[in-house]
């Protein structure tokens, strides 16, 4: 069930072995910054390019490493540090010691996107959902009736079955058990007036390639466009949604039971709305941000308001100008603003007075949201993932605002950010290589990258341009020498196991990193869109860690397993936590 990359490094060697292969000489030397400061927690490497032979080194507060028992070769010398562009040159050793100083610059990588694959001969332009599958693969549909799955190693593409019926406008998330299950939506039948909303449920199983008819939702008017969270139990929360005869939205919602499966009422939102952002905070409440910002308690099955964010104007109850995710430390950001520059309250960090700002964070432990500091572009709807090293990748949207020489589609941009939570700060990365608005359909997968594909419907008026699937390498892919997970204790776990991994080649692991499998629709994420970072213990190349216990905190289903040295991720695996 889980997603095993390929093993691409010769493990005959022991660690004894490669001991005994180096000794003799000693490379020495000191990191700076460009201002002669040193550098300190800097990742020095000497290694061939086999990984045959590979040593590292951390500075310490002055900046100093030492690298010592090193044979005589020709050997590639990396450095590494956080906030820092990497640094990567040929090394000589011997027939002396050597010193070597590094100056480091400024991180200033803009990572790159290429095309990897197409969605043909579907163009992917609208109603459209990608979620990760438990073997790593992505699976592409515009409906439940010509799906499309995409290998991100192997860049292939297969067509599986589609459901027979088709069933747009709908959300779609994992079940526990790996199954996808498709929620809601609206029948084909004049699909464009979005006044013929369904109440059907289907699931599919990809390990025998089988559609299930499951009992409907309760509501009998249907829900296009519902909202859908995954409490801790594995429960779903199906939220709002336009209904038939005549689009009206609904505050309804229903909770679906895995185990029973079906469907019954719970409590109703505080207003009525479709494809809420939302997200099951460490509290164990639910919070939807469409709109106004409120809370749902699992227990008492009731919705209450939280507070409300800074920049309240947002086009309500049209579509939702942002996107949701939970962060490491429990706190959730939103990310995407429709306000154009003269609106706003005025309490910016990083803009002009008055200029609407991209992002807020919401801290559940006050119910108060605080002003991020801003992109240089600000922009509507863009595409919002969060990355194993915790930036968040904002690419796309739409501008408001005429911005020379920044080119647009009808608005549309191409501009990329990557946003750092931690220091609060944004930074320009490359460009997308298509306009692509909102029902772009955009995820992390295993191997560290982001894809996307669709959207290239500009506004009903322009395109489908494009069935590429394009592949965003962020900056860490350009950083020197990865770890490789080569083997792990297990890839079914329960909360508070503790988890093990085997690494290749034996570098210091800093943290291990599990990410939620997406399932993303517009501008929201049904999957699990939570960033966990667990502190470890390593002994050699094996490194251990403790699942969370909360199971507010490590909701069940499928997780992507990242070991990071630093900024650096290796390829993950995907586990499953079970009950």
């Amino acid at each position: 069930m889980a997603f095993k990359p390929p093993c691409v490094y010769i493990l005959a060697l022991s660690v004894g072995s490669l001991q005994a292969m180096v000794s003799g000489f000693t490379v020495v030397g000191r990191i700076e910054d460009s201002q002669a400061s040193p550098v300190a927690g800097a990742r020095v490497t000497l290694f061939a390019e086999s990984l045959e032979t590979f040593q590292e080194a951390w500075t310490g507060d002055e900046g100093n490493y030492r690298i010592a028992e090193m044979s005589a070769g020709i050997f590639r010398f990396g450095v590494a540090a956080p906030g820092y562009d990497y640094e990567e040159f040929e090394l000589s050793i011997g027939p002396s010691d050597a010193i070597r100083d590094v100056s480091l610059q400024p991180e200033s990588h803009p990572g790159r996107w290429a095309i990897v694959g197409s969605t043909l001969p579907d163009f992917l332009d609208a109603t459209n959902i990608a979620l990760l599958t438990p073997e790593g693969k992505v699976y592409y549909c515009h409906s439940t009736d010509d799906p499309v799955v995409f290998d991100p190693v192997t860049g292939e593409s297969h067509f599986p079955p589609g459901s027979g019926t088709e069933q747009g406008c709908m959300n779609g998330t994992l079940l526990a058990d790996g199954r996808l299950i498709m929620v809601g939506g609206q029948s084909p039948t004049n699909p464009g007036s979005f006044r013929n909303a369904i109440r059907w449920v289907k699931t599919y199983s990809f390990v025998d390639d089988t559609w299930q008819r499951l009992s409907d939702l309760v509501h009998p008017v249907g829900r296009w466009y519902p909202g859908l969270a995954r409490l801790a139990d594995g429960r779903l929360l199906a939220m709002g949604g336009g209904t038939r005869p005549n689009a009206t939205r609904t505050a309804t919602c229903e909770l679906f039971d895995p185990v029973l499966q079906h469907w019954r009422y719970t409590g109703s939102m505080v207003n009525p709305c479709e494809f809420p952002p939302s997200a099951l905070l460490h509290t164990g409440e639910v919070l939807a941000t469409w709109s106004p910002p409120q809370l749902f308690d699992a227990v008492t099955e009731t919705w209450r308001r939280t507070g409300a964010f800074n920049q309240p104007h947002r086009g309500w109850p049209d579509h939702s100008d942002h996107s949701l995710v939970v962060l490491a430390d429990g706190r959730a950001l939103a990310i995407g603003i429709r306000a154009p520059s003269s609106s706003g309250s005025g309490r910016t960090r990083g803009g002009r007075a008055g200029e609407a700002v991209m992002g807020e964070i919401y801290d559940p432990n006050q119910g108060t949201w605080d002003l991020t500091s801003n992109s240089g572009l600000v922009r509507l709807q863009p595409e919002v993932v969060q990355l194993p090293d915790g930036k968040i990748l904002v690419a796309a949207g739409e501008t408001q605002v005429s911005i020379p020489p920044v080119e647009t589609l009808l608005g549309v941009v191409k501009w990329c950010d990557l946003y750092d939570p931690v220091l609060d700060a944004w930074r320009r990365v490359a460009d997308m290589h298509q306009y692509r608005e909102y029902h772009a359909v955009t995820l992390l997968v295993p191997d560290g990258r982001v894809l996307t594909t669709g959207g290239t419907r500009i506004k009903f008026q322009v395109g489908p341009s494009s069935a590429d699937i394009e592949a965003y390498e962020p900056p860490y892919l350009f950083r020197g020498v990865r770890p490789e997970i080569v083997g792990i204790s297990a890839t079914d776990l329960a909360r508070g196991d503790e988890l093990s991994l085997e690494i290749f080649p034996e570098t210091r692991i800093t943290s291990i990193v599990l990410i939620g499998t997406p399932a993303t629709t517009h501008w929201v994420d049904a999957g699990i869109p939570r960033r966990l970072v667990l502190p470890v213990t390593q002994s050699g190349r094996f490194v251990a860690a403790t699942l969370p216990s909360d199971p507010n905190v490590l909701p069940l289903g499928f997780y992507m397993v990242f070991a990071m040295v630093d900024d650096i991720p290796s390829v993950a695996w995907i586990v499953k936590i079970v009950a």
